[in-house]
């Protein structure tokens, strides 16, 4: 025997001998059988029944006349508004008319400016909100001059040992 085919049924064996398996199959079988026997299928070989002959409903041979709210039927009911799509449109008629005269407008006069006012001093603190300017984040400390600007040797041991900043 081909190993293969020997390894494939020796897992099929060992799943043919589970638990679930062994019980559901022959559960699933006798429980077809008994439903089998109840619903009595097989071949339909006796006559015809008239309690399988389907329901007869009245139907009628005229329609209801329907009201429509203006009185005249619709084009789309009678199959005839197909027609006003193939008509052409009427043609198009331009009115000729003298345009309005243009507006009259003032002579150009140029403005008159006086003199430029003077930059601000550059010595002054910027804050941040003096002239609108709400992204400049920087403190006067930042603008002082680099003499003293420097922080002492102290300070900077100091932040250096607790981890603290001046800011």
């Amino acid at each position: 025997m081909d190993p293969r085919l020997a390894h494939f049924l020796g897992h099929l064996k060992a799943f043919a001998l589970t638990r679930p398996v062994a019980l559901g199959a022959p559960a699933c079988a006798v429980l077809g059988a008994v439903a089998g026997l109840a619903m009595q299928t097989g071949a339909q070989d006796r006559g015809y029944t008239p309690e399988m002959e389907p329901a007869q409903y009245a139907r009628q041979d005229y329609a209801e006349p329907i009201s429509w709210p203006a009185g005249e039927v619709p084009d789309y009911v009678v199959g005839t508004d197909f027609l006003k799509a193939t008509q052409p449109p009427p043609p198009i008629q331009y009115a000729d008319y003298e345009p309005p005269p243009a507006p009259e407008l003032p002579p150009y006069v140029p403005a008159e400016h006086g003199p430029a006012a003077p930059p601000p001093p550059t010595d002054a603190p910027n804050w941040a909100s003096e002239r609108g300017d709400i992204l400049d984040v920087s403190l006067p400390e930042d603008h002082q001059p680099q003499a003293m600007a420097a922080p002492a040797p102290l300070v900077m041991a100091d932040a250096a040992a607790t981890g603290m900043t001046t800011r």
